[in-house]
């Protein structure tokens, strides 16, 4: 059909459609025509050139459907747009940098959200993206309704100052989240400059170097047996096989395998995404056997879910260890500040130095990459060293359960196990 041609309602209605989208312009008005594309719509259009010269770029701006807009109305925005162009104006950039003002109007919430739900969901491990849901909404609330193009690095700071009351950590990891979150918004055009990288950190990080005694092992471990819950058996499982916390209270059944004694790790619960198979002590089968089949986790609440208030139970399982303390010294007080995660640091030091057990084989053991098994060597050396690690871990049970008092890995379940336990530790 001819490119150019005199435009009435009937006629721009009747424009035929074809395989690929074309433009129909008007005789009448210049620069004034008609997009159509394969799938039947029909979009009113103005095209121009950004400039005097013939060499200047040819920009196209959209006017609207024609379903929705008549033709004289479109006709008479195409001769404003021809008005704007003669004067010197940009009509294709001004439009973008007044849609870019619109959008950068926003809330930081409306941004945060959106930064949540396009990066932090598809691209990080669901716990991850929880803790930057957590931190962006609940630390940085008070910048919720702020617009975001007007949140500055005053705002940052004394926002990070605030949360810097709760503990420097705290204050550091925060400030990483919300980095990370200005510097995917630079990324995508929604700000110009990231306002929190002149920010300062709130102090010097201190790791946690925290290593439990034998002596405080065994009597943690004699607590947690003592509490008799989910919790209780998930710290003697973490305490047996010196594994992640999410790992193990995220734990399904379908990853057991009692048959080779294994538990089988899918790369996508470890932490660098590595599959990972820990062998299995006679009483962490133990443990796994005697917990409540027909739930889908191993370690879940009565409800079948994960735990949500490990604190809570934390609480509960300090108060008996120092009821156990004060058994023996009616003036004791409670064991000092530990973590879940001081057990793996312990599985890790004791099992070196009290047991021998070489140091790629505790890497191996605990999936650990960056040490022994980085760079070119963790490229070539793919040893999974299982029966050694299967000897470490059964070395390790002994003396775990020595040290608790226990005389052996049944004393763990006597008298509250299924029958299926004798299969287990067989």
């Amino acid at each position: 059909m001819p490119e150019r041609l005199k435009f009435t309602a009937s006629r721009v209605g009747s424009l035929p459609i074809q395989a690929k989208e074309y433009a129909a312009w008007d005789e009448t008005t210049p620069g004034f025509g008609v997009r159509v594309y394969p799938s039947g719509q029909r979009r009113y259009v103005y095209r121009y050139r950004a400039g005097a010269s013939r060499s200047a770029p040819a920009r196209m701006v959209t006017i609207g459907d024609v379903r929705k807009l008549g033709l004289e109305d479109a006709r008479r925005v195409a001769r404003d747009l021809a008005g704007q162009v003669a004067r010197g104006g940009d009509p294709s950039a001004e439009k973008r940098q007044s849609e870019l003002d619109r959008v950068r109007k926003r809330r930081f919430a409306d941004v945060r959200d959106e930064f949540l739900a396009k990066y932090a969901d598809p691209r990080l491990r669901p716990r991850t993206a929880t803790e930057y849901r957590r931190i962006l909404t609940r630390l940085f609330e008070p910048l919720a309704n702020m617009p975001f193009d007007e949140v500055s690095r005053a705002d940052i700071a004394d926002a990070l100052h605030a949360i810097s009351e709760r503990g420097i950590r705290q204050a550091n990891l925060a400030r990483a989240v919300i980095r990370k979150m200005f510097s995917w918004a630079r990324s995508v055009g929604l700000c110009d400059e990231n306002p929190v990288r002149d920010t300062a950190p709130a102090g010097r990080d201190m790791r946690r170097e925290r290593v439990l005694s034998m002596e405080e092992l065994g009597l943690i471990y004699r607590a947690a047996l003592e509490v008799d819950d989910p919790y209780g058996a998930a710290v003697r499982f973490l305490m047996l096989t010196g594994q992640r916390r999410a790992e193990v209270l995220e734990m399904p059944h379908s990853e057991i395998d009692l048959e080779e004694r294994l538990w089988r790790l899918p790369a996508a619960r470890t932490k660098n995404r590595r599959p990972h198979d820990v062998p299995l002590s006679p009483t962490a089968l133990a443990i796994l056997a005697s917990r409540q089949y027909g739930r889908d986790l191993v370690f879940s609440t009565p409800h079948g879910t994960p735990f949500g208030a490990l604190s809570k139970a934390k609480r509960r399982l300090d108060a008996k260890i120092l009821e156990l303390r004060r058994a023996e010294d009616p003036k004791a007080g409670p064991l000092p500040h530990w973590t879940l995660h001081d057990l793996r640091r312990s599985f890790v030091t004791h099992a070196h130095d009290q047991l021998g057990v070489d140091i790629p084989v505790i890497e191996r053991a605990i999936n650990h990459i960056s040490g022994t098994f980085g760079g070119i060597v963790g490229v070539y050396n793919r040893a999974p060293l299982l029966k050694e690690r299967r000897a470490a871990f059964d070395a390790w049970d002994r003396l775990l359960t020595h040290v608790a008092g226990l005389d052996s890995s049944l004393t763990e379940i006597a008298g509250r196990t299924p029958d299926r336990i004798a299969e287990a530790v067989s």
